[in-house]
């Protein structure tokens, strides 16, 4: 597998500059464009997609610097195991998105779990950084929870 990192000349590290991913990115995509490239290029150009989605994603991106540390976030056969606080807060989540009745508590939760969702990648960074892998999964597992109520309550939201 091609170091995402690598392919676009970025150190692997999790603060990078998004401006230079995408400029780097607009670059490769005239360079490598299916309607002008051969079949190797279009397999390039897969890539290159793939890539810059995961390294432009916050959440992602730290989850693709672990998994190249060998630790796997989101194959959920392969995860670290969640820890019971956590389920209990994805239950009390879960729980109250099926109770919520109008938009406005809709958009009150969404804030405050995208908060929560910005609070826990700056945790996992200063993790990342001391080396603490093992608690640095465990709160992408936690954040990867908060995302997937973030997307029940745009579900809920289509349905109100």
């Amino acid at each position: 597998m091609k170091n995402f990192f690598e392919l676009f000349l970025l150190p692997q590290k999790f603060a990078i500059d998004l401006e230079d991913l995408e400029k780097k990115y607009l670059d490769f995509q005239n360079q490598f464009h299916p309607d002008k490239s051969s079949l190797e290029d279009v397999e390039k150009s897969i890539l290159i997609n793939e890539a810059y989605k995961i390294l432009a994603d916050d959440f992602l991106r730290a989850c693709y610097l672990l998994s190249l540390k060998g630790i796997d976030i989101r194959n959920d056969e392969k995860a670290l195991k969640v820890d019971q606080s956590t389920l209990e807060r994805v239950l009390e989540l879960q729980e109250r998105i099926s109770e919520i009745t109008d938009g406005n508590e809709i958009k009150e939760l969404q804030e405050k779990l995208n908060i929560e969702v910005r609070f826990l990648i700056a945790a996992f960074v200063k993790c990342l950084d001391n080396n603490d892998l093992e608690i640095a999964g465990q709160i992408l597992v936690k954040t990867k929870y908060v995302k997937k109520s973030l997307e029940d309550l745009k579900i809920r939201k289509r349905k109100l």
